[in-house]
């Protein structure tokens, strides 16, 4: 059966509900991720105006730690695309039974991954050469520290898919206001010298970024334990190896795609060097810039995964689908206005993370493309988190991939090496990325072939 975006599945009461209840959980999850990514745009705006070189250095080493964010996106994929369906069915039980194996997991892997901090240079040499010793120093220092504080990051971020399974969007939100808060006052503090603290630069950053975070996994742990959709027991569950696996099996393509995509963020970095450290700065404030851009469609994409899966565990089907027409119509609209924005008023974003004028000169062109193509990328966050609410993991990890390895990269590394196009020829890359990855996840939604895994998942959440 087919699905179309254009056609009403709802009455209009139906369609009023689902139109609150979007907004109710979207507005938190929109303002909690524009929080979770001010921690590390905090870091890349103070920095900017520390010192470009280290600014850089500094956004290159978090796109290693993306690298091995992946793990972490395939327990918290997995916990609440399977807690929302069960708490969808009213399956009480099995939901306690979830949010305890999302702590136990967050844990273990938070612990695992912090011993990356022992190879942090060879990490960086490795991924990123640079032949800037200035870079190269402060981006190991960096990444060090932050790779030294995954286990207080892992918790924020499983423990706070755990909770909007179960529709809870304000907790996290509430954990990355303290968080922020008290990371710009440290990034401040510490980057500069002021406050009575040392001036550290990069490293100050880190561990700026490092005592939020714990300060936040503190919090979210107590929140999680005191929410009443989810009812913890206080007694710990008895490790479940199937349930361990359906999490991991279900979450596993989405942590594919986020590390290929990241590896690819990556090798796509290098090319950009090829047009020298400048051009990769400007590059990384138009990247900042649209990561600022895209988090009203993250937060919607968030609302529709949970709110699919809770209709989906609660055999509604023609409810899941009108949450994603009624989503898509709210991302669209906001979308609109800030791709017209952010196209009219470059500067007024760029200015952010530098006032170097050459920069805000050659930052001009990607700042541009980013809000001509909002719609797309709204788009590509509705049509995913649906998929996802509905179990389907496994075809946008299989587009995003392609988008990025058959056609970003070498389209990118053609127009920037041969042709001499610079950033304009890599970002024409990015956008034929864009474009093909949210055209076949449309398609995918429309041809309802995601429907046997959808009713996979409502059984075993039943």
């Amino acid at each position: 059966m087919s699905y179309s975006l254009f056609k009403s599945y709802l009455n209009v009461e139906e369609a009023k509900e689902i139109r609150g209840s979007l907004l109710v959980m979207a507005i938190p999850a929109m303002a909690e991720n524009v929080l979770q990514m001010l921690l590390g745009i905090s870091d890349t705006a103070f920095l900017g105006h520390y010192d470009w070189r280290i600014m850089t250095a500094v956004g290159t080493a978090n796109q290693v730690v993306f690298i091995f964010q992946a793990v972490l996106v395939a327990i918290s994929t997995g916990s609440m695309v399977l807690l929302s369906n069960s708490y969808g069915a009213n399956n009480h039980r099995r939901v306690d039974l979830i949010a305890w194996h999302a702590i136990y997991l967050s844990i273990a892997a938070g612990l695992i991954l912090s011993f990356g901090s022992f190879f942090s240079d060879s990490l960086l040499s490795v991924l990123f050469p640079s032949s800037d010793s200035l870079m190269q120093m402060n981006g190991s220092k960096y990444l060090q520290i932050i790779m030294a504080g995954f286990p207080a990051m892992s918790i924020m971020i499983v423990l706070g898919a755990a909770l909007r399974g179960a529709a809870d969007t304000k907790s996290p939100l509430i954990v990355a206001a303290v968080a922020n808060v008290l990371n710009v006052f440290l990034d401040y503090s510490m980057i500069f010298g002021k406050f009575g603290f040392p001036e550290m630069g990069a490293f100050g950053a880190a561990l700026a970024t490092v005592l939020s975070r714990v300060v936040g996994s503190v919090i979210i742990i107590v929140l999680l334990f005191r929410n009443r959709r989810i009812s913890m027991s206080r007694k710990p569950r008895r490790f479940s190896k199937w349930l361990f696996k359906e999490i991991f099996v279900l979450g596993l393509p989405a942590s594919i795609e986020n590390f290929g995509f990241s590896l690819g963020v990556l090798v796509f970095a290098n090319i950009l060097f090829i047009s020298g450290p400048q051009a990769y700065a400007a590059h990384r404030i138009g990247i900042q810039v649209e990561s600022l851009s895209f988090m009203p469609a993250w937060g919607m994409g968030v609302a529709i995964t949970a709110l699919v899966g809770i209709y989906n565990g609660g055999r509604q089907r023609r409810m899941s689908i009108g949450v994603v027409r009624q989503g898509w119509f709210i991302a669209l609209a906001i979308s609109s206005a800030i791709g017209l924005t952010i196209t009219l008023f470059p500067d007024l974003f760029i200015s952010l993370f530098t006032n170097e004028p050459s920069l805000i000169e050659e930052g001009r062109l990607p700042v541009r493309i980013i809000g001509l193509f909002q719609v797309v990328m709204g788009t590509d966050y509705v049509v995913t988190g649906a998929l996802r609410g509905m179990g389907d993991t496994s075809f946008p990890m299989k587009t995003s991939l392609v988008a990025m390895w058959f056609l970003r990269l070498p389209i990118g590394y053609v127009l920037v090496r041969y042709f001499g196009l610079g950033l304009f020829g890599a970002w024409i890359g990015m956008m034929a990325d864009m474009a093909f990855r949210t055209t076949l996840k449309f398609i995918r939604f429309y041809s309802g072939k995601w429907e046997s895994t959808a009713d996979s998942i409502q059984a075993r959440s039943g």
